[in-house]
């Protein structure tokens, strides 16, 4: 974005939203903690790349933090389990830092968050957008049983190719046993699911917004003990959908995460508490990830081949469900 484009955005922005704590503190955010975080300290050193790790399967869990996945995984069913930093502390950031401009002919990539086909679309033998076929308009989410059948099949059709299976839980909407519903599926700022519920929180202004679980522990309209049972049962949905998925297949799998979530830990250099996972930051809660490892069988021997040009649908069908999701 160049410097008229931002200036132009900060100004519509204002216009729009000069009244809304919620904008100033995304802008902050945007502006200043994660510039200074990516540029200054602690950078992305030391963070992983996950194309250069040692896997014949990676099991994506989105938005699943390192204590989170240590307080409800069975990590004695690993062979091996450590904490990686990722590289990015949203998808999209995460997608363009390992995938974006890559040439990966020996993966397979199954994907229930379209910021895959939007960021790197192009990067890989096969993308399976799960998000297309298996968004479950009820729920406002892809559920995991949808991914498990999908990856099932990619290593049934490409025996010879790295497999991603890219779930969407933990990340909101909370579908688990201790349901949290909102106003519907939110991910980096787009909302799908409805204009949002209007809400008169005591420290805001009344205005039609999304209602995700990371503004309501903000406003104070839900406890972070409630937000946490929630978002754990939501990593078992797919911690179930995973042990699963084992049963099935066989090679080297490592389970591990784009990024994670923050509950109100206050950041720095300005020590405003943050909520959910804003671009750019780099704190611990955010970027430090699990990286769990189990051999099932025999490895699967890789072979590389062609990187399709498109996603599997053209560029006007991927626009569409994009604008059904509500990201355009």
């Amino acid at each position: 974005m160049g410097l008229t484009d931002t200036a132009s955005y900060v100004l519509d922005g204002l216009r729009e939203s000069y009244d809304d704590p919620f904008w100033w503190r995304e802008r902050v955010f945007e502006f200043l903690v994660g510039p200074f975080h990516t540029n200054v300290y602690p950078t992305r050193h030391g963070s992983v790349r996950v194309m250069d790790e040692d896997w014949d399967t990676l099991v994506v869990l989105d938005a699943c933090r390192a204590d989170l996945f240590a307080e409800r995984a069975p990590l004695t069913d690993y062979d091996d389990y450590r904490t990686v930093t990722s590289r990015g502390s949203t998808t999209r950031e995460w997608v363009r830092q390992n995938f974006a401009g890559g040439d990966f002919g020996d993966t397979v990539y199954v994907t229930s968050n379209p910021y895959v086909s939007r960021e790197a679309g192009d990067a890989f033998h096969e993308l399976i957008e799960c998000w297309l076929e298996d968004f479950d308009e009820e729920r406002k989410t892809v559920p995991p049983e949808a991914v498990v059948d999908a990856a099932k099949r990619a290593h049934e059709e490409y025996p010879e190719k790295r497999v991603i299976v890219h779930f969407m839980q933990p990340h909101h909407p909370f579908i688990g046993e201790h349901e949290l519903s909102f106003a519907g599926w939110q991910i980096e700022g787009e909302t799908h699911g409805g204009t949002g519920e209007r809400i008169e929180p005591d420290h805001t202004t009344e205005r039609q917004r999304p209602y995700t679980p990371w503004d309501a522990l903000w406003m104070g309209r839900v406890s972070k003990d409630d937000v946490w049972q929630a978002y754990g049962d939501n990593l078992t949905l797919a911690l179930d959908a995973v042990e699963d998925l084992l049963d099935d297949i066989e090679g080297r799998v490592a389970v591990t995460s784009d990024h994670g979530n923050m509950l109100g830990e206050r950041t720095f250099p300005i020590p405003l508490r943050v909520y959910g996972h804003p671009k750019g930051i780099r704190s611990k809660e955010l970027v430090e990830v699990p990286w769990a490892v189990k051999d099932v069988g025999e490895r699967r021997t890789i072979s590389t081949g062609e990187t399709q040009s498109t996603t599997d649908s053209d560029a006007d069908d991927l626009e569409d469900r994009l604008a059904d999701l509500g990201y355009v």
